[in-house]
């Protein structure tokens, strides 16, 4: 027979017999109540510790759309706010989307025109963007087998 016995917690017995343990053979009190730590409301849970929720508002969503429409990064935005950058993609992320193609189409609109107008930099760069134009350059080096000097031949995209 084992006895336990502790201030703070009732009496456990079990008397082990050589057959077969039984159900009578085991004999427990249960701890009392004021010993169990009952769980808590969910109401009481939320309340406690942390930040508030954030609530979008008409003046939040204007101010995230025109700080993303010039190209505003996500963490600055954030920091403006006073929130987490996944608390701004999380509530914010139809302003955050709108924002970004209109600053991308806005320079876009001013490149196309500057090409338009005779810009070579910018024509280069828009059909090497959107018309997937590129320039390559390649170097073939072969060697001699009777030692002469290797010959090197350069071949641009131009001839």
């Amino acid at each position: 027979m084992i006895d336990n016995d502790n201030e703070n917690h009732s009496q456990v017995s079990i008397d082990i017999k050589p057959d077969a343990l039984k159900a009578d053979d085991i004999s427990m009190d249960i701890l009392s109540n004021d010993m169990i730590k009952q769980p808590e409301s969910l109401e009481t849970i939320k309340d406690k510790g942390g930040r508030p929720p954030h609530l979008p508002n008409a003046d939040t969503r204007n101010k995230v759309f025109m700080l993303s429409s010039v190209g505003t990064r996500h963490e600055d935005i954030a920091t403006v706010l006073s929130i987490s950058t996944d608390t701004l993609t999380k509530y914010y992320k139809e302003e955050l989307d709108k924002g970004r193609i209109e600053a991308n189409a806005s320079v876009a609109e001013t490149l196309f025109k500057q090409a338009k107008e005779g810009n070579t930099t910018a024509m280069i760069f828009w059909l090497k963007s959107r018309a997937k134009w590129k320039e390559s350059t390649q170097h073939e080096i072969s060697g001699n087998p009777d030692g002469t000097p290797v010959e090197v031949k350069i071949i641009t995209g131009i001839e």
